[in-house]
Formats: C-alpha cells, sequence, structure tokens
C-alpha cells in the first residue's frame, strides 16, 4: 500500500493532472477514522491567466419619433406613444388639484415632456392633462 502523499499523487495523476503544477494543502484526516486526508489547492495559489480579453461592448440606443399628443385624449395619447415605441409613460393634473388620472379615457393632454421630436426609445413621456369638459391652463 502506498503512504497517503504518494496516493494523493497517483489520484491527481490519474485525473489527468500533474501533481507538480499544482500547490495543494493537504488537510489532516478526522480524529478516529482511517479516511485517507483530501487534498485542496492552497489558497494564494494563481489562477490560471486568461488569454483573452472580454469583447467589448458598444450600446446602441434605439430612438423613435414622438408625436405632438396635446389636445388628444389621455387613453389615445397614451396608445400612440406606445405604438410609436414609447412604453415609460406617466401623466398628472396640470389643473393644480392633484387629481389622479383613474380613467384616462376621461382625461385630455394639455402638454407633454419631452415635446414632439426624436428621443431614445427608453425616454419618460409625461403628459400634463385636465378633465376633457375642463379647459387647459
Amino acid at each position: 500500500m502506498n503512504p497517503p502523499a504518494e496516493k494523493a499523487e497517483e489520484d491527481v495523476t490519474a485525473a489527468g493532472g500533474n501533481a507538480d503544477t499544482a500547490p495543494e494543502q493537504r488537510a489532516e484526516p478526522l480524529p478516529g477514522t482511517d479516511e485517507e486526508p483530501e487534498t485542496r489547492p492552497e489558497a494564494d495559489a494563481e489562477p490560471p491567466a486568461q488569454t483573452a480579453e472580454p469583447a467589448e461592448t458598444v450600446e446602441t440606443v434605439e430612438t423613435a419619433e414622438l408625436p405632438d399628443f396635446t389636445g388628444q385624449q389621455l387613453q389615445a395619447a397614451q396608445d400612440a406613444a406606445q405604438a410609436a415605441g414609447f412604453f415609460f409613460l406617466t401623466s398628472h393634473d396640470v389643473s393644480g388639484q392633484d387629481r389622479m388620472q383613474v380613467w384616462d379615457r376621461n382625461w385630455q393632454v394639455c402638454t407633454q415632456s419631452p415635446p414632439a421630436g426624436e428621443h431614445p426609445a427608453d425616454t419618460e413621456i409625461d403628459f400634463g392633462t385636465v378633465k376633457l369638459e375642463e379647459t387647459c391652463p
């Protein structure tokens, strides 16, 4: 029977490794057992060198044409904005009453930010609104 150190080298070699290339740290067997000690790489062993640098990623920002939605019903404006490629939509009450736009079909767009034109598709569009029967300030 081989001594434990020779057995560990045989195991590394049998697994396709080279016992001389990787520093090892031998653990002591558990007290009261006849188990073979485990071997594991030392904590301060250098990791293998990387052969290629990661490729540089170029982020492309998709743009879209944002129409002018002022004067439109809020629900119609939201639907058209999504059809144009804008999905981050918010709205607020421009009357100063700070009301929630619960039923979008009952509101009209008075302002929009940003204004109509070419914008990145991930731009947040904010509609300033009043109820349909009210006049825009």
